[in-house]
């Protein structure tokens, strides 16, 4: 039977926040090599998000292991109500054969973290076990963090796409 987040145990809630970062970087791989050999650049911008969700994974495994320890118990995105933090690439041929700017990439990811973002937030407001609200505010606030890192890099691509248009005949 599913539970709703804000029921979960801290354990719980912990080992869905990395089975979600693990889900993400194999579905951010997977667009990655979707796209190899269409389009190189969106290909590598996946990969590049695909390694910071690795990344993500091992800063939860390490809070893992310094709160907890010992295995990290089986939980997925299915035994929950709520999606936490879904990667999704909407009509992938389309995507293929109409080509992604890097912008859109960083924006597919940036959607999923602020949906995470936003759930951990609610939960935070409306637990009240004391151990589960401060996780729930430290997941929020990790999730705040690849919202911000997303936001420059769409900004910092979106500059980019800019410049390279200067300067072509119409």
């Amino acid at each position: 039977m599913k539970k709703r987040v804000v029921d979960l145990t801290p354990q719980e809630v912990l080992a869905l926040g990395i089975q979600v970062e693990i889900s993400n970087g194999r579905r951010l791989r997977n667009f990655s090599h979707i796209f190899h050999g269409y389009d190189d650049e969106v290909s590598a911008r996946f990969m590049e998000l695909a390694v910071e969700e690795d990344q993500h994974e091992k800063m939860l495994k390490d809070r893992w292991a310094a709160r907890f320890g010992g295995p990290i118990p089986v939980m997925n995105e299915f035994d929950v109500v709520e999606i936490v933090e879904a990667v999704e690439l909407e009509d992938s041929e389309a995507q293929i054969f109409d080509s992604l700017r890097e912008a859109q990439v960083f924006q597919i990811a940036l959607t999923a973290e602020l949906n995470a973002s936003r759930l951990y937030t609610e939960a935070a407001k409306v637990t009240k076990d004391p151990e589960l609200k401060a996780l729930f505010a430290e997941l929020g606030g990790m999730e705040d963090d690849h919202v911000g890192w997303l936001q420059k890099r769409i900004a910092a691509a979106e500059t980019k796409g800019k410049g390279a248009g200067k300067g072509k005949a119409s």
